[in-house]
C-alpha cells in the first residue's frame, strides 16, 4: 500500500541505487547533490513532493537551491521591510519566512518542458506505477535536466541561465539576481544593474527590494571610505 511517505523513501533510495556517487552526498538520507564539478557553494537537494488525490499520488520531483549568500542578504531586506511596512509581517508564517529564504525550487517538469509546458501529472496508483515514476527521474537526470542542473556548477553559466530566463527566482528574483551578479561581476555591477531600475508603481514587495538594494547596500557602500 503507497503513502506519501513511503513514495519518497522509495524514490530516494532508488535514485541513490541508480545513480549512486555519480549524483548524491553518501550517507545521506537526503537527495543532497555533491559533485566535485561544482565549483559554487550552492546547496542544491532534490525534493519529491506527492499529493492524495482520489486515491492516488500526484507524484513530482524538484531542484532546490540554497546559496548562504542569498538567505543573508534576504534576511536583513526583510527585517528592514517589516519596519517600512508592518502589514508585510501580520500574515507571515514560519513556513513563509523559510520558504522565501530558497535561492530557487524548480520542478523537473518545468525544466524537462524549457519552462514553456509542463508534463501533464505523474499519478502513482500502485508500486508499477512508481517504477514508471523513479525510471522517469533517472532518465531525467541522465538527460536534459541533469544537464540544466550541472549548468549551476560555475557561477559564470549560472548567471548565463539566469539571464536566459526570466521566470527563475518568482517574487524575489531582484534579489537573487543581484546575489549572483555581484558574485560574478563584483558590487560595482551590480549596482550599476540595480541603479537603471525604476520600481515606481510596482507591488509592494517587488518594489521595495529594489528600494533596499539601492539605498541600503548600494548607497551604503558608495558611502564607505
Amino acid at each position: 500500500m503507497l503513502d506519501a511517505k513511503t513514495i519518497r523513501a522509495t524514490v530516494a533510495e532508488e535514485l541513490r541505487s541508480r545513480l549512486g556517487a555519480r549524483w548524491f552526498k553518501p550517507d545521506s538520507a537526503k537527495l543532497v547533490v555533491a559533485s566535485a564539478d561544482n565549483l559554487t557553494d550552492f546547496s542544491i537537494e532534490l525534493d519529491c513532493y506527492t499529493d492524495r488525490r482520489y486515491g492516488q499520488y500526484d507524484c513530482s520531483i524538484a531542484a532546490v537551491f540554497k546559496w548562504k549568500k542569498f538567505s543573508k542578504l534576504w534576511k536583513d531586506f526583510d527585517a528592514w521591510y517589516e519596519v517600512k511596512d508592518p502589514s508585510s509581517a501580520q500574515f507571515k508564517t514560519q513556513s513563509d519566512r523559510k520558504s522565501s529564504r530558497l535561492f530557487l525550487r524548480v520542478g523537473f517538469d518545468a525544466i524537462d518542458g524549457s519552462f514553456i509546458g509542463g508534463r501533464d501529472p505523474f499519478w502513482a496508483a500502485n508500486e508499477g506505477d512508481l517504477d514508471a515514476f523513479m525510471a522517469q527521474c533517472v532518465t531525467d537526470l541522465e538527460g536534459k535536466v541533469g544537464t540544466w542542473i550541472r549548468r549551476w556548477f560555475t557561477w559564470a553559466s549560472a548567471l548565463d541561465v539566469m539571464d536566459g530566463n526570466g521566470q527563475l527566482c518568482g517574487s524575489w528574483r531582484d534579489t537573487t539576481y543581484f546575489c549572483l551578479l555581484e558574485q560574478v561581476r563584483g558590487r560595482e555591477a551590480a549596482c550599476r544593474w540595480v541603479g537603471e531600475i525604476d520600481a515606481t508603481g510596482w507591488p509592494g514587495l517587488l518594489a521595495a527590494q529594489v528600494q533596499y538594494l539601492q539605498s541600503q547596500v548600494c548607497d551604503e557602500a558608495a558611502a564607505q571610505p
